[in-house]
């Protein structure tokens, strides 16, 4: 059965990075609030401990320890992915192919495995760069907008709603990202407006 969207890509930097920002986002939403809470905590015990020279100190680096911790735990997750992960380290080309019945996916020009059917598919998602799909809980993969090679991207969220019945979730955009999108739509439609009355004029 010949192809209907395709997606050449690889984990490059980028793709790595939104990676993390997805798991954290998705799976642990509240974590770093919930880090930053526990640091603070620790800072009120050391407070509270200042009769108590030694135990404030070991309270007071503990606190200090989880806010660094969770101030730069997204880039020490990308060192560690940026080690581990064997397509990274060695830029391999990842090929998905999806047809009516599921989609396959090749490494290199090799198939990894059997047609994954759609009904595999337990999660959805989409943000500014990715669409991001989830299989039996276990894995997830992520297709930059960019990367299809095949198909057009705007209409891939309807196609995988039809095979799998599951509306994509759209993840949180920043209010920077939300303010820029609302310039550049503002700037679209003047742009537009000046063009429409351009064109009268050229009829008059």
């Amino acid at each position: 059965m010949s192809a209907l969207y395709k997606v050449k890509t690889t984990h490059t930097k980028q793709v790595l990075k939104d990676f993390i920002k997805f798991t954290y986002k998705v799976k642990n939403p509240k974590a770093s609030l919930r880090l930053y809470t526990l640091s603070g905590c620790f800072f009120v015990i050391a407070a509270t401990f200042k009769d108590f020279k030694a135990a404030m100190l070991i309270s007071a680096a503990i606190g200090i320890f989880i806010f660094l911790f969770t101030l730069f735990r997204h880039k020490i997750a990308l060192f560690r992915l940026k080690r581990n992960d064997q397509t990274y380290k060695q830029q391999s080309e990842i090929l998905f192919s999806f047809d009516m019945g599921g989609f396959i996916i090749e490494t290199n020009g090799v198939s990894t495995g059997e047609k994954i059917k759609y009904s595999k598919i337990t999660s959805f998602y989409r943000d500014t760069r990715n669409y991001y799909i989830g299989v039996n809980d276990a894995e997830l993969h992520v297709l930059p907008y960019s990367d299809f090679k095949l198909g057009n991207v705007k209409d891939f969220t309807a196609f995988i709603k039809s095979k799998t019945g599951k509306e994509v979730m759209e993840i949180k955009i920043p209010l920077k990202e939300q303010i820029q999108r609302m310039q550049r739509a503002i700037k679209l439609s003047e742009e537009q407006h000046d063009q429409q009355i351009a064109e009268k004029r050229k009829k008059n």
